[in-house]
């Protein structure tokens, strides 16, 4: 009879022994890291229903959102997109922190399921490792996220790192300041993200800005590069606009600062960066790897209010990177296989003890149904008398 090949869906793969090695062995890596910087783990659900999957920072995840009818409610539910939508209820609708409680820092390592593959963008079903830290609206929370994500990914083993700065708010208030509908808001914010050029200049061409506001933004795109030259400039063409623009930069120059000595890290800003407009607040940033760098390793901001219609609005600031995507790119790990003792498959009360006393030593006791067949120099336990003794395999079989 023929043999079935047996197929996954397309972007959905297993990890065998190899590499889910490797992948557990770094996602120990990072949540110990999150850990010692005093973030606690969380673990959420792997489906809940729609309703608080959608809502809040989980509105943009109505197209990645896997959904299926609850057989004991009827009502429908989807299988996680995104962790950190379940990661602001746990905090806004369960801890419910009080102002003395803040700030909450929260960090977890999950599995996501995506309803189509990009594969531009690795699996279809990430391992999702982040940290969230809730009630902070200082530049301190940004620049001690930016920082834990360095000291992680680094502590992996990817040292050359380039970070990319960005802050939503500049072209959202100058999108209020023009006072442009809500359409055109939604158009330019397209013709930023693809960077479309032609597109971006024929729209400026067709609104009638005073002289300030052209200037502003015809500058956009040309605000890209290293940071002290693109805020030099920016400042120029920005200035004085508005409180809030003022404010946007000097938040941006104070966490380039910080940054400007750190080892192995390189800065880019681009103040026409508009990923996750619909979603983040604030500054955003993403981190590449230089063996890699078109690939977005991780990538965090700032999503102040996103627990406000779970019951309590907090300001916030995130990172997350997926793990499983990333394995291509981390040193591989050798297993550290413990020294190995045989044990007969034997109902006695006395081996099971001694299996148990080897194991809280540290050495591995596997199961053989046929010790005669073992090689040369393998251990394995006997019974001698009333003891169950460790012996070697010497030569042939015993």
């Amino acid at each position: 009879m023929q043999q079935m090949i047996w197929f996954t869906p397309e972007g959905i793969e297993d990890l065998l022994p190899e590499q889910a090695y490797k992948l557990e062995h770094y996602r120990r890596s990072l949540l110990d890291e999150f850990q010692m910087a005093g973030y606690g783990i969380v673990l959420t659900p792997i489906a809940e229903f729609t309703d608080s999957l959608l809502t809040g920072t989980g509105k943009n995840q109505a197209t990645e959102l896997c959904r299926f009818t609850d057989q004991e409610s009827g009502k429908m539910m989807g299988v996680r997109a995104d962790v950190t939508p379940q990661v602001a209820r746990i905090v806004s609708n369960r801890l419910k922190p009080t102002e003395e409680e803040l700030p909450i820092r929260l960090c977890y390592v999950e599995e996501v399921l995506k309803t189509r593959n990009n594969k531009a963008k690795g699996s279809r079903s990430p391992i999702q490792a982040g940290v969230e830290m809730f009630g902070v609206d200082d530049v301190s929370a940004d620049i001690e996220v930016i920082e834990l994500m360095i000291d992680a990914l680094q502590n992996c083993g990817l040292e050359a790192l380039t970070i990319s700065l960005g802050h939503v708010g500049l072209v959202d208030q100058l999108m209020v300041l023009a006072e442009l509908t809500e359409e055109e808001q939604k158009s330019l914010v397209d013709i930023l993200q693809r960077k479309a050029v032609p597109e971006f200049l024929a729209f400026l061409d067709e609104k009638q800005f005073n002289e300030p506001l052209k200037t502003a933004f015809g500058s956009l795109l040309g605000l890209n590069g290293q940071p002290h030259q693109v805020l030099q400039e920016a400042k120029g063409a920005l200035s004085g606009l508005s409180p809030a623009i003022d404010m946007h930069l000097e938040r941006l120059e104070a966490i380039s600062q910080h940054f400007a000595e750190t080892p192995s890290v390189s800065l880019f800003m681009d103040l026409a960066e508009l990923r996750g407009f619909n979603y983040h607040t604030g500054v955003i940033f993403g981190c590449y790897a230089s063996s890699k760098p078109l690939y977005l390793l991780a990538k965090g901001g700032r999503y102040d209010g996103v627990g406000a219609q779970f019951g309590q609005d907090l300001p916030a600031t995130g990172f997350s990177m997926d793990l499983r995507g990333a394995l291509d790119l981390l040193a591989d790990v050798e297993p550290e296989y413990p020294d190995a003792v045989y044990a007969p498959v034997h109902a006695s009360v006395a081996l099971k003890e001694k299996i148990k006393s080897l194991k809280a030593q540290g050495i591995q006791v596997i199961k053989a149904n046929d010790l005669s067949s073992l090689p040369v120099g393998s251990q394995y336990l006997m019974l001698q008398g009333d003891d169950w003794l460790i012996e070697t395999v010497k030569s042939g079989k015993e």
